[in-house]
Formats: structure tokens, sequence, C-alpha cells
């Protein structure tokens, strides 16, 4: 399909595949300069595929990829970096590199060989640092950040990159709602006053509509609809892009559209479970913390058997620190971590990991290993040297391929997988392992609207029908509320508040736990609270803005003489 628009970065009749497995299919769809583009589609439909071939990393099957006029990759590399600025999905940092360390790295394209760092380098850098709020962990190293700090560190790199274009795939995944608006706002601030062209990936579609000029949604490889947030973001059309059913309603400040996905379990309630629930969880004095630095400096809570339970905080508030203490993953410098009542180091090390299932956050498969065989990792616990594979192992696992969505993709390698595959696979490892209680750090990451709501009534399911104890960390606040019986605040390493979702989440709550102004009403759905951030009101006239600045970041990186023919 062809989505024809003027600008400096465009494809024509592009194809990508990953070996004989088309992934985008003659595809021609141009970016307009100085406005805020955002692709949003299923898993796997091309996002991020289409993201990584506009910023030349990679080479097309058939048609092109141009930039000011030229074919991309007949481009220099170093060239395409000075003018085009990217944040991938998924980036590591070398073992031990600190944060300011790694920001330098963006201004690589603008040294020759064995210079030594400019002025503007460093004007670049500082700049950069204080953007992303990032100065004080300036000599941290990146390894010992929380998954949001750490994205922000990476945000910081490709804006000391200093370009006219930046293409950002997925820039708020594990942010919290606070970090969220102020990358989004951040995003605006440089389009409209410095004349950017932004070009991002996000799965949070309400997110996509506070902030973009034009929304582009794919299916399939393929343009389903481009257009302004309010022609796009239509019951009718998300359900064919993201094949589930979809609420719009406007959003009470400021009227811009808002996307709720249904659910296909009734609304809220409990159902009597077919087992007695078990897995209490509790927490006395823990103290937590990595190195000298201490994190959680003494708390106390509970995790009552057969519940759900979501944990809501900040950034690096400790609130995945919590649940890793509870998995055993860090042991404690004071205080109890406890499951039914015992101390959770008391428990034999495969005792404790059939009764309990974690899933972290950001986990790394090993080289090569298949989706099915991480699958049937997660039986480990259930086996013996005297007694390997059973049935039940089998069709554990083929439940948990099942109910995840992964059945197609259990021949493929984990590590080709999108990212919400890829997260699918690992909860799929998670859930085959049927432990009666789930510890589950950021499920939804990477996970499109449909397979969030797929996840999550799935985990909730458990909940109803086999009493499973859930415990799990979650950034967006609407789904957290949607889907627990209780919530934990956190911040700064202590609770602030426990309860029902409707006793915990209120708008002066969300500003004093994450300084953010919000409207919380009522979910018609499933009755709990929906949590709306409030942004900035977008304003025509800042298009004058957009076109000064616009002339002040060319003036930086000139146009090739082939642009200045074609425009």
């Amino acid at each position: 399909m062809n989505s024809e628009h003027g600008g400096r970065l465009r494809t024509g009749e592009l194809t990508l595949a990953y070996g004989s497995q088309p992934v985008v299919t003659d595809l021609s769809l141009g970016l307009p300069d100085g406005q805020v583009t955002t692709i949003i589609g299923a898993n796997a439909c091309g996002k991020s595929t289409l993201l990584r071939a506009l910023a030349r990393l990679m080479k097309p099957s058939n048609g092109a990829v141009y930039f000011d006029g030229q074919a991309i990759h007949r481009l220099p590399a170093k060239e395409v970096a000075r003018r085009l600025g990217l944040l991938a999905q998924q980036s590591n940092a070398p073992e031990g590199v600190t944060v300011e360390d790694l920001v330098r790295r963006g201004r690589y394209p603008h040294q020759s060989f064995l210079q030594p760092p400019s002025r503007d380098d460093h004007e670049a850098v500082e700049r950069a640092l204080e953007l992303t709020g990032m100065q004080p962990l300036r000599h941290r190293p990146v390894d010992e950040l929380s998954g949001g700090q750490r994205q922000r560190a990476w945000i910081a790199m490709a804006l000391a990159q200093d370009t006219p274009v930046l293409l950002l795939d997925e820039p708020t995944t594990y942010l919290d709602i606070a970090h969220q608006h102020e990358v989004l706002s951040l995003v605006r601030r440089l389009n409209r006053e410095e004349g950017r062209t932004v070009v991002m990936v996000l799965h949070d579609i309400n997110e996509a509509a506070a902030v973009s000029d034009r929304i582009v949604a794919l299916r399939d490889g393929a343009v389903l609809a481009d257009g302004a947030p309010d022609e796009v973001l239509r019951p009718e059309l998300l359900e064919r892009v993201f094949g589930v059913e979809c609420d719009v309603v406007a959003h009470p400040r400021d009227s811009r559209p808002v996307s709720i996905p249904r659910s296909r379990l009734a609304r809220r309630g409990s159902r009597t479970p077919e087992v007695e629930p078990r897995g209490e969880l509790r927490a006395h004095g823990l103290r937590l913390g990595y190195g000298k630095r201490e994190v959680v400096p003494g708390l106390s809570t509970e995790i009552p058997a057969g519940e759900v339970t979501v944990i809501v905080g900040a950034n690096a508030c400790g609130k995945s620190t919590v649940l890793r203490a509870l998995g055993r993953l860090v042991e404690p410098r004071a205080g109890q971590a406890m499951l039914d009542g015992r101390d959770v180091h008391r428990y034999r090390h495969r005792e404790f990991a059939r009764r309990v299932g974690v899933l972290p956050q950001s986990p790394v498969p090993p080289p090569d290993l298949l989706v099915e065989d991480l699958v049937a990792a997660g039986r480990y616990p259930h086996q013996r040297w005297y007694r390997q594979w059973s049935r039940a192992d089998a069709r554990a696992v083929e439940r948990a391929l099942a109910a995840t969505g992964t059945e197609d993709l259990r021949g493929r390698p984990v590590a080709q997988l999108s990212g919400g595959q890829r997260q699918r696979a690992f909860l799929a490892m998670t859930l085959a392992r049927e432990a009666p209680v789930l510890l589950l750090d950021e499920p939804t990451t990477f996970l499109d609207i449909a397979h969030q709501v797929e996840v999550l009534d799935l985990v909730r399911e458990a909940n109803r029908e086999r009493g499973v104890t859930v415990l799990m960390v979650l950034h967006d606040l609407a789904l957290a509320c949607r889907y627990a019986d209780r919530l934990i605040a956190m911040k700064d390493g202590a609770v602030v508040a426990a309860g029902t979702p409707a006793e915990v989440m209120t708008p002066e709550l969300v500003q004093a736990v994450f300084g953010v102004e919000a409207c919380v009403v009522e979910n018609g759905q499933s009755g709990a609270p929906l949590v709306l951030p409030v942004y900035g009101h977008r304003d025509d006239g800042g298009r004058q803005a957009v076109l000064a600045g616009r002339a002040a970041v060319e003036a930086r990186t000139p146009r090739t003489r082939a642009h200045t023919e074609v425009t």
C-alpha cells in the first residue's frame, strides 16, 4: 500500500525479510519533515523491522529506503549517523561502562580518527544528560541501573548524537508514568522547538495519541491506516489492526482519543477456586540493596494467598528489588522474605522452584535456544534423576504454548523473535512450571494491546480457577487497577499506600508518587479506576516554532546536493 508524504526520509516499494520469510512487502511510505510520526501495530507486524531498515541496519530484499534523495545503503554509515539517530528496542551496554561513557558514544559520528572530544561534544553530552534527568547518575555503571534508568541512558546517547531525524523504538519501555510523561514531552519539545523529525514505534496507542501529529498503523507488513490520531484510532480500525475489540472515549481534559481494549473475562469479581489457595508471601523488615547502595531501607508488607497483588511506583523505588527478594534472587541485608510462614532461603532450591514461578524483567535467552526448549525448561523442578520427561511435562508445555499463543513459534530461535514474541515465550516458560505462586516483573513489556489483555486475562484465570497467588510489577496503572485485587504503591523503598485499586488509585496518589497530573475515572468495562495522564495541550501555533527550529537544525547538518535537487 502506498502512503506518500513529502520528506527527507521515505521508502520506495520496500520489501524486508528474515531469510525466506517476508515481513514488510512492497511498502512505499513518506515520513513528513518536522512532524512526530508514530508507527503502531500488533506484535511481529513489521514495526521494528521497518525502523531498522530506516536506520540502515537492515538491507532490503527489494526496493529501497531513501534519505535526502539517495538510497540510504549507498551513503557512508558515518554520514547517515550524523543526520539520523536511533534508539533500538533492546540494547546491551558493555559490562562496567558508565552512563556518561555510554552517552559519549553518541558523539562518535561527529569525531575524526584520534580526535579528542571537542567543545561541541562536551556540550551535546551535558545537554543530553540534562534533558533525560541522568546527570545525578552519570558515574553509575549502566548494568547497575533499574530498567527505566537504563532506558533513559540509551535515550540520552541517541540525543547526544544531535541529529535532525530521530528514530525511537519503544522509547517508553520500562518507564514509569512520570518518566513516560517526561520522555514524550521531550519528544514534543525537540519537535516543536528544534524542528526535529521524529519517527517512533509505540505499543501504547494512548501515548501515540497524546504526542503524534500522524499515526501509521501496520498490519502484516502493510499500511492499514495513515492519518491524524483521531482519524486512525477508531474502534473498527483498531480491531482490524490488533484483533481485539476496543472502546474509544474522549480524554476528559483535552478530548484526545483514549483506547480501552476489551477483556474476554467478565466484569471484576471473584470466582471460588477449585483448590485451596496456597502461597502467602510476607516481607518483614526487609533491607535490600546493591553494593553500597541501599534501595529498600526496611519494608514490611504481605501478599495474600489466592489474590492478585500489583506493585506500582516510580522507577528505582524498589518494586522489582522486592519482587526479586521474594523470589530468592536477592539476599536481604536484614529482615525476612517468607513463603507460607517460612523463610524463602530455608527451602531447598528445587522445592522452592516447584512452588514459585518467576518472570524477571529483562530475561536473556541462551544463544540458538528454540522456543519449545525454552518453555520445556520451565519443567526442570519437576524432573528427577530417575524420572525424566513425562506425559504431564509434555501436557504442561503444550498448555503453556497454547495459552500464550506461541505454538507456531516453537521451532524458532528465541533470539530471532520480536520483543513481544520473546516476552510471550518467557511467560510460557514460567506458566509451564504450574507453580501455585507467580512473581511477574513487567509481564506486558513489548506486548501490543491485544497480547497485554490476553496475557493478563490468562493470569487472572489461573488465579480464579486454580487459586494461584500472583504478585506483579506493572508500570501501566490502568492495567494494574484493572487486574489487581490489591495494589501496593511504593516510593523511595517504602510502602505509601495499600488496598483495593479504588482505595489506592486517586489523582492525589498519582501526583504524590509519580509527580504527574492525571484524571482518574471509572473504567466502564471493569468498574476499576482508569488513570489518564494529562499532557500539555497541543497548539497549531507551535508549527511556526517547528519551521524555525528545523531551519536551525538543518543549518548544523547541511543537506546533500541530491536532496536539494529532489526538493
